[in-house]
């Protein structure tokens, strides 16, 4: 069973390993995160020099801006602005679909059997196992880019 995420966790791995596979740097780029508890994501995105934006609300804006809107309201000025969009959560992932600028990258994280269809997207990865942080359970995670 799992437990509800705070902001002093661990980022999940699921994302770090691939951010550290990849090479993956921001350099003052911006980045979206989206699902439960994403702050700590979002904290290790700034700190590969990305300015991120959390779809959540929370208090610490030190590293990471929240913005408490569901992916559905996005605002039309952050469509097609960002270079890394990240979602844990893959219902929301078409909506959040929409923020993401030519050529950046988008990272779906979800539970095995609750896939996700992107129009416009190609894929650049998928990878399917146990979860790092939960081996009970299978995750796949989706890398697509605009292009």
């Amino acid at each position: 069973m799992s437990r509800t995420r705070r902001p002093g966790d661990a980022p999940r791995r699921l994302l770090t390993d691939w951010t550290t596979s990849a090479g993956v740097a921001g350099d003052g780029l911006l980045a979206l995160v989206a699902g439960e508890g994403v702050t700590p994501e979002g904290i290790h995105l700034a700190t590969l020099g990305y300015e991120v934006f959390v779809l959540a609300a929370g208090d610490d804006l030190s590293r990471v801006h929240h913005v408490d809107v569901p992916a559905s309201e996005l605002p039309a000025p952050w469509h097609e602005r960002f270079a890394l969009v990240v979602t844990f959560d893959p219902e929301p992932a078409a909506a959040l679909a929409a923020a993401l600028a030519d050529g950046g990258l988008m990272v779906v994280i979800g539970v095995e059997g609750h896939d996700v269809a992107l129009p416009g997207l190609a894929e650049v990865t998928r990878e399917v196992g146990p979860d790092p942080n939960d081996p009970a359970v299978t995750r796949y995670r989706l890398v697509m880019a605009r292009v």
